[in-house]
């Protein structure tokens, strides 16, 4: 079938613990997703952005982009980088959407965006030629930050500012024994206030935040370290393996173990 021809990925990637700060010219046009922590992204010499959470980013030739993590505080990165003819059409129809004045794309759903980046990477992978299921998930990808951009969006809480701070203690530390009841009595708000503003800036209610958090850092040191999967589950805050496990299966669909194998670091 020749419908799909005319895009090739020539760069990819997933990056769990992603500390670099990237200043880039890019040759390819891509997707950049930031799936959990904090970011800051400038354009050429233009103004800087900051974002929380699942957000999008376009790049593409001709503009220089800067971009990295905020005090060196790990994030989630994921990138996927295309190339062709095919391009021109996105760009001519609007579904590659350059807007350097708003760049960052809050992803509602970035559960689904991060698994479609997933099965892209696992098509492309071992294939011969570009499999025409990539370019159509790739094209899903473009509409989702396209409609994603013309939502309206919700004005931010006056409790932003130090609701951010939770917001990376929590992505630093989620092992830690997190009592939202508490955190809500510290803003002075009713705990299904606090949910309501939390899941406005995150994407998530605080409990699912800080389990995916907990997911995050476990997914993290099976790729990078040998620690079993009990010791991993444990300094991750989980205090059930079996659960952790199930867990863990539900979002990446694979075991610890079958992660370990696919994405760990060899040095």
């Amino acid at each position: 079938m020749d419908y799909f021809n005319g895009l090739t990925f020539p760069r990819m990637g997933s990056e769990p613990q992603y500390r670099k700060y990237v200043v880039n010219s890019p040759l390819y046009y891509g997707i950049q997703f930031n799936y959990h922590g904090a970011m800051k992204l400038k354009l050429g010499s233009g103004k800087e952005f900051f974002a929380t959470g699942s957000c999008a980013f376009l790049t593409y030739p001709g503009e220089m982009f800067e971009y990295g993590p905020v005090d060196d505080q790990p994030r989630h990165h994921n990138f996927i980088c295309a190339c062709g003819p095919r391009i021109e059409h996105y760009l001519s129809g609007g579904l590659f959407e350059r807007d350097p004045e708003h760049p960052l794309v809050p992803i509602e759903n970035g559960e689904k965006f991060y698994r479609t980046m997933q099965e892209i990477m696992m098509l492309c992978r071992d294939a011969q030629r570009v499999s025409p299921r990539a370019v159509l998930l790739f094209e899903d990808l473009l509409l989702q930050m396209y409609e994603s951009g013309r939502k309206e969006s919700n004005p931010v809480p006056y409790q932003a500012s130090s609701l951010n701070i939770l917001i990376k203690q929590i992505c630093t530390e989620p092992e830690r024994r997190w009592d939202f009841v508490a955190e809500a009595k510290k803003y002075r708000v009713t705990a299904t206030h606090f949910r309501r503003i939390f899941k406005q800036m995150t994407g998530l209610p605080p409990q699912q935040f800080l389990i995916q958090n907990r997911l995050h850092k476990a997914a993290a040191m099976l790729a990078s370290t040998k620690e079993s999967v009990n010791e991993i589950a444990y300094r991750t805050g989980w205090e059930n393996v079996f659960y952790f496990s199930r867990q863990f299966r539900q979002k990446y669909h694979a075991s610890p173990l079958q992660y370990r194998k696919e994405f760990s670091i060899r040095s």
